[in-house]
């Protein structure tokens, strides 16, 4: 290319040398960023312009789509009632979802108190204006529900204010609420945070469905994004599950609804209408009591549909997308909705729940103690959970067949001294109490009195106020708890019972005094505030963990042992059923069990099925089998030790008497033989030279002389004699210090007068171990044996006394550098037998080194025991 431009005549010298021209350039990166970004943008618009308001189908009942600057709001459905009046501040025309056109902003009031049943909040309302009575009901024949009962109930949402920062009691999103005996359903967002569903009094149902919003994650509640809310009812009643809540954020494409709680309606609602309302309850105009409870945002698209919506036949989904075929997914009457079963789904032990549920067949091991045993039961099918019927037992223990439990639950447990269950009873809430509005603010709270046994060991009592089996959701609030004697009507033996002591009105957090919060979601129980009164609460909108409240205080013995007591409180509730049931059992002591339940659904065509599993609990080590003959056995053996050591104690007892016998008679043989050797030989040698100074005295003077000066020599020789003797039997010189001492004087002594010189290596101080006297005297002997060969053989030398004590060994050495002897002439004549006789009977060595010119060398090895008396043995 480059040869071909420069070769062709009148070329632009503005093109560069690779020949492309930059608006060519230009051209052809804004053509490739067009096809880039095109698919994204195709997509972009595909999406926006799938999310358009809702055209009315053959399932739909009633449309707004809300899009009026002011009322009436025209009903999309074909001769549908349009919305005819908008009161209390309420604005239209505010800017909706994009695509979804306009919404009515009911962030707004003209009167009252807020947080009040005073306020007069934003409403928009069926009727053309509020009346206290039916004036403003709904028109018969207007229509909220299927021919079989099924419905769904949804809307667009977007917060001004979260539901804790609303000056509303609640924040209602569709209601047919009314003064009197027109009051079927409200369906609102609960200031705690909870999306709920309520039939109320004159529906002729109960139960209902509360679930937590979300506050994280990619649906979590916030100001800025717009929610697709909607609760449908598929018209099986009593059925867990079968009401469904839906809380959807529109940030995004979806495929489906967000499910955040089931629920069950006892019945399908009944035909009667009350007050139709969008954004608030049109239940009175009474300054007293007016539209209390706007929603604090906007609100668009409202539908009514005949039928459950599938999570996926919602505005947000794709139209080719959704779902619309409901005929092929309602089970008929009496048929087989799918296989049955029951599963286990939580195990509780003393009210804590088991981290982890062993695989079939392997047991769950608990720790010794007697134990109370929770068991979650849960029943379902394939797609369609339907009601059953269980029965539970737990073999080993009590192999009577007990049914399950359902609902919340207030439980009293007597303990005793260990805080060991004894006795308990337990009294369950389901559906809703008489007098049960949409709170606790609106409800009746009726009284209520059970009778209790207290046990004679009765030491604590212990309250827990539960939510209930992991799906179980609902409220539930009790006051003014009482226990008393039926003889002492006036003095009650509970504290706090009307809650107020710790409690806060402003901070639900805050546990009244005695009472603890527990359970895998604490934040379900709160407490609440009625009339100026406080509310022990549990608010569960969470299927899948539960709460409770507990407290445990003294009780006393001699006032409420052995008795029947009875106690009474008032409550409130609207409990929903989920399908997990409950099985306790108290006081459940060491060993192995089998836990069985059997279930049958209540079709027209029933199913059965059972599960079961393996509890053991360990026992304490003096409960097992081989506990007490172990026991016997080692006391047995050890009496069998002790005999014998007491015999062998004696017996080594009677051994050191005979040793010390035999040593003692030991050393008086050798005092005696010493006393004849040497004693006795020196007395006769001073008796012989008496004899012949004696004889010479007169006739030979110098001889007599001569005899005399043996006589003295040899006296004086016979008194060291006798200190040595009296040196080897004396006790006080029976340790180390004494031995040096009387080998340096030996060695003094013995070369004192010769030509021998000697030098002493011993240290200042030895350790004050004690020796016998028998060790002393052959160590003795035998250094002075070894000092007598160097005077009698080495001539003219040095002569090194060395003395040591290490590692338990006294070390003796004596050195010289005489004239030594031959290696080979070593013999007892030099006194080698003797060394080795008397250390051998200490059990010491001794050996000599000598070489001729060399001097001599002397070693003695002898170990000193710690014990003295080991000598004796």
């Amino acid at each position: 290319m480059r040869n071909f431009d420069q070769s062709f005549p009148g070329r632009d010298e503005s093109i560069p040398p690779d020949g492309i021209c930059p608006a060519f350039r230009i051209r052809s990166l804004m053509l490739l960023l067009a096809l880039t970004i095109s698919p994204l943008l195709s997509g972009i618009l595909v999406a926006n312009a799938e999310l358009r308001p809702y055209e009315a189908d053959e399932h739909t009942l009633q449309l707004w789509h809300l899009n009026e600057g002011a009322p009436p709001f025209k009903n999309a459905v074909k001769d549908g009632i349009s919305l005819r009046s908008m009161h209390n501040g309420a604005v239209a025309g505010e800017q909706g979802f994009p695509g979804l056109g306009r919404a009515v902003s009911f962030n707004h009031h003209t009167g009252g108190i807020p947080g009040t049943p005073s306020l007069a909040g934003g409403i928009v309302t069926l009727a053309s204006g509020l009346a206290n009575g039916i004036e403003d009901n709904a028109p018969k024949g207007f229509r909220f529900q299927g021919e079989d009962g099924a419905f769904t109930y949804e809307a667009m949402l977007k917060f001004d204010k979260l539901p804790l920062e609303a000056p509303s009691i609640a924040l209602d999103i569709v209601t047919m609420d009314g003064e009197a005996n027109e009051r079927v359903f409200s369906f609102r967002v609960e200031r705690e945070g909870f999306l709920s569903f309520s039939p109320l009094q004159d529906s002729g149902a109960v139960g209902g469905a509360i679930a937590s919003i979300p506050t994280d994650g990619p649906n979590a509640i916030n100001k800025k994004d717009w929610f697709h809310v909607a609760v449908s009812y598929d018209g099986r009643a009593g059925v867990p599950g079968a009401l469904q809540l839906y809380w959807t954020r529109l940030d995004r494409d979806r495929e489906s609804a967000n499910r955040i709680g089931v629920g069950t309606l006892s019945k399908n609602l009944g035909p009667k209408t009350g007050d139709f309302a969008i954004g608030n309850e049109a239940r009175n105009h009474l300054p007293t009591n007016a539209e209390a409870e706007p929603f604090p945002g906007l609100i668009d698209e409202i539908r009514i549909s005949s039928v459950a919506r599938h999570p996926n036949d919602f505005l947000f989904v794709a139209p080719r997308a959704r779902a619309t075929n409901y005929a092929s997914e309602r089970p008929a009457p009496g048929s087989d909705a799918g296989s049955f079963h029951l599963r286990l789904t939580g195990i509780g032990v003393d009210g804590e729940p088991v981290s982890e549920i062993p695989p079939a067949g392997t047991p769950l091991s608990l720790r010794p103690g007697l134990h109370r045993l929770d068991f979650e039961i849960g029943a379902g099918s394939n797609f369609f959970e339907r009601p059953v019927q269980l029965r539970c037992q737990l073999a080993g223990f009590n192999e009577h067949w007990q049914e399950s439990v359902l609902g919340m639950s207030l439980t009293f447990e007597f303990l005793d001294a260990e805080s060991k269950p004894i006795s308990q009873a337990q009294f369950n809430m389901t559906g809703s109490s008489p007098g049960w509005g949409t709170g606790f603010t609106d409800s009746t709270f009726t009284q209520r009195r059970e009778v209790l046994y207290s046990p004679e060991k009765v030491r604590y009592l212990r309250v827990t106020l539960s939510s209930g089996a992991p799906d179980t959701s609902g409220c539930l609030g009790i006051d003014d708890l009482n226990l008393i004697r039926p003889d002492q009507p006036g003095v009650s033996l509970w504290k706090n019972g009307n809650f107020e002591k710790g409690s806060s009105g402003i901070f639900p957090m805050r546990a009244p005094e005695g009472w603890v919060r527990g359970g895998a979601e604490p934040a379900i129980a709160l407490t609440a505030r009625r009339e100026e009164s406080s509310i022990l609460s549990l608010i569960d909108g969470d299927q899948s963990m539960g709460g409770k409240w507990t407290c445990v205080q003294d009780l006393d013995a001699g006032k409420a042992g052995g008795r029947t007591l009875i106690v009474t409180w008032r409550e409130a509730y609207n409990v929903i059923t989920g399908n997990q049931q409950r099985a306790t059992f108290l006081n459940v002591p060491p060993g192995q069990y089998t836990f069985r339940a059997i279930g049958m659904t209540e079709d027209k065509n029933p199913e059965s099925s059972d599960l079961s599993a393996k509890i053991v609990v360990r026992p304490h080590l003096w409960q097992m089998g081989w506990f007490w003959p172990a026991v016997t056995g080692c006391v047995i053996s050890l009496i069998a030790v002790a005999v014998v050591r007491e015999r062998n104690r004696r017996n080594r007892r009677r051994l050191r008497e005979l040793a010390f016998q035999t040593a003692l008679e030991r050393d008086r043989t050798r005092i005696a033989r010493d006393m004849h050797d040497d004693l006795g030989t020196r007395i006769t040698v001073l008796n012989v030279a008496a004899s012949l100074a004696s004889g010479a005295m007169d006739h030979d003077p110098d001889k007599a002389r001569k005899q005399l000066d043996k006589m003295s020599v040899s006296a004086r020789e016979l008194v060291v004699a006798m200190d040595e003797l009296v040196w080897a039997v004396d006790p006080s010189r029976d340790n180390l210090d004494e031995l040096a001492l009387r080998l340096t004087r030996h060695a003094e002594e013995f070369f004192e007068e010769s030509d021998i010189r000697c030098r002493f290596d011993i240290p200042s101080s030895l350790p004050t171990r004690p020796i016998s006297s028998d060790f002393r005297h052959n160590v003795s002997m035998a250094v002075r044996e070894a000092m007598h060969n160097i005077l009698k053989h080495a001539g003219p030398c040095e002569v090194t006394l060395t003395v040591r004590f290490e590692g338990e060994t006294l070390s003796i050495d004596v050195r010289d550098n005489g004239r030594g002897f031959a290696g080979d002439s070593t013999g007892e004549g030099h006194g080698l037998g003797n060394f080795k006789g008397r250390l051998a009977d200490i059990g010491g060595t001794c050996e000599i080194t000598s070489s001729s010119g060399g001097g001599t060398h002397v070693s003695f090895r002898c170990p000193v025991p710690k014990d003295s008396k080991l000598y004796l043995l």
